[in-house]
């Protein structure tokens, strides 16, 4: 496998799930007191827009809409993935989520659609595009258990068009985040991008203490046979 293969392709070659069903996966995770009802239908997304807003019940007609546009765009996507593939699916939804954001911002499913919509214009290789919609929800959700989940994006999208100083600020902010996940491909990446930086000291580090730390990580064998000598 090679360096420079996206993160997306790092993601199918270890046998991981689409990167949309994960997105969605995660926040279920984060609802777990509405796991039942998410699982239970595509249309109880609305438990998702609760938990990002923080509230036990929708204030206005607004989220109600919100909710119901952004459960009916991830039944079409779900609905195209069946036929067609991932790509083809991001494409069609795409301009469903960006009319979500701009609609209906400032709702719960809105916030949740913006991510999704940062989300697909990175997996499309949209990458200026994604990072202006992940600076929006980093704006809105930065406080939140989303915060490593944007500031990741962020990191993937700068990394995506080869600004690589950029890239190395995000993926060090997620290594330095107590409470950010998967800082084992953060540290990966960074070692990655520190040799093609020509910072050998920086990129012994990164995989050291990728090994040394997360010695679990799928990324454990590739990360020891990358340490300098």
């Amino acid at each position: 496998m090679s360096d420079d293969k996206s993160r997306k392709e790092m993601l199918e070659e270890l046998g991981e799930p689409d990167p949309f069903l994960v997105f969605v996966g995660q926040m279920m995770e984060f609802g777990k007191k509405y796991q039942k009802q998410i699982l239970a239908s595509v249309g109880a997304v609305v438990a998702l827009a609760i938990v990002i807003t923080g509230v036990v019940y929708y204030k206005n007609q607004s989220e109600d809409r919100a909710a119901t546009m952004l459960g009916k765009t991830i039944a079409k996507y779900n609905s195209i993935k069946k036929d067609e593939s991932s790509f083809i699916a991001y494409e069609e939804v795409k301009k469903s989520f960006k009319n979500i954001t701009e609609k209906y911002g400032s709702t719960g499913a809105g916030k949740v659609a913006l991510l999704q919509y940062a989300d697909i214009c990175f997996l499309t290789k949209n990458y200026d595009e994604a990072i202006t919609a992940y600076n929006q929800a980093l704006d809105t959700l930065g406080k939140t258990e989303f915060k490593s989940m944007i500031i990741s994006g962020l990191a993937y999208s700068y990394q995506g068009k080869e600004d690589d100083e950029q890239a190395v600020k995000y993926f060090e902010m997620i290594t330095k985040d107590e409470a950010a996940v998967m800082k084992d491909e953060a540290l990966f990446n960074l070692g990655l991008l520190y040799s093609k930086l020509g910072k050998t000291e920086q990129e012994k580090e990164a995989f050291t203490k990728l090994v040394s730390e997360y010695p679990d990580s799928m990324l454990f064998d590739r990360a020891s046979e990358k340490i300098p000598g």
